[in-house]
């Protein structure tokens, strides 16, 4: 992990400096993080995972932010930790196989077993330890596929909570396009803002995080939103370009909620809950980009499916 403490305003109390010293900005984000400072924010340098040291995989390229890595790279779950359990003995990985439902014994107090079913065959896989790690939809479809007379709601779910107040982060993009001048750098996702994160000098109100993507392209991002432009326009926007994420938090809503259809389907239902706080960040953003120079926008609110973290 990469980081430079001391950087970030919102950042809390921390034990020891980060194990990595921050990556550098490359030469046309150190000159946008100078023009930010210079109109009194506080810019620093995004905590990344990536293997970048002497002898390390990362090569800083492009397509680092939402891409898998081919160099096994990045620090994300299946480098540090799938790939090393595979390597004990005790550990195998079945793929293509679903956890249908959880197993009770006859008090219904204590799992004894996974039904499971793969290639069409259904089986039962038994253990001393169950973790259910399935992420919050399909952790809650599989409590809910498990029901039984005794847990007849579904697993943990007396209460009638499991799959309730649903939340996600808020997401937007915004692709911010300086004529002036063209943006040269290939590993762009290393510099973040907070502070419209906390109330403070630039909010009244929290209303979340700036952090710089990975360089957009122009026939992906930029054709979706601008498809009326020609190919050769949009390779000017995107060498031209700063490309942002904007992140807010989500607030809880007992209808906002992870259902089972009749038929088996997972049900998401989710209305967003902090929308307008994320729209004054939207265009707090917007104010921040204008005052150093930026002056065409492309905005995108992200659909339910966008819903990492």
């Amino acid at each position: 992990m990469h980081g430079r403490a001391g950087e970030d305003p919102t950042e809390p109390p921390r034990s020891s400096p980060y194990p990595f010293p921050a990556l550098p900005h490359e030469p046309y984000t150190t000159d946008l993080t100078e023009r930010l400072r210079g109109q009194g924010f506080h810019p620093f340098s995004l905590p990344v995972g990536v293997d970048w040291r002497e002898g390390g995989r990362c090569i800083r390229c492009f397509t680092c932010d939402g891409f898998p890595c081919k160099l096994l790279a990045k620090g994300d779950a299946d480098v540090c930790c799938v790939r090393p359990a595979l390597a004990s003995p005790n550990v195998q990985l079945m793929t293509q196989t679903l956890a249908r439902r959880l197993l009770t014994d006859a008090t219904g107090r204590r799992i004894a077993g996974v039904e499971v079913e793969r290639a069409g065959a259904r089986f039962v896989l038994r253990a001393g330890v169950y973790i259910v790690s399935c992420g919050a939809v399909n952790s809650t479809a599989l409590l809910l596929r498990s029901a039984n007379d005794a847990h007849p709601n579904g697993l943990a779910n007396s209460s009638g909570q499991v799959g309730r107040n649903y939340m996600a982060h808020i997401n937007s993009t915004l692709i911010a396009v300086d004529p002036a001048r063209e943006n040269g750098d290939t590993f762009h996702k290393t510099l973040a803002i907070n502070d419209f994160y906390l109330p403070g000098a630039h909010a009244k109100y929290p209303i979340g995080n700036l952090q710089i993507m990975g360089k957009i392209q122009a026939s992906g991002y930029i054709a979706a939103g601008r498809p009326h432009l020609s190919l050769d326009e949009r390779r000017r926007m995107a060498r031209h370009s700063s490309d942002w994420w904007i992140m807010s938090e989500d607030l809880p809503d007992p209808e906002n909620r992870v259902t089972l259809g009749s038929d088996g389907s997972i049900r998401v239902r989710r209305k967003f809950k902090n929308e307008a706080a994320h729209h004054r960040l939207v265009r707090a953003a917007e104010e921040m980009l204008r005052s150093v120079g930026y002056r065409e926008f492309i905005y995108q609110l992200m659909p339910i499916e966008t819903n990492s973290h």
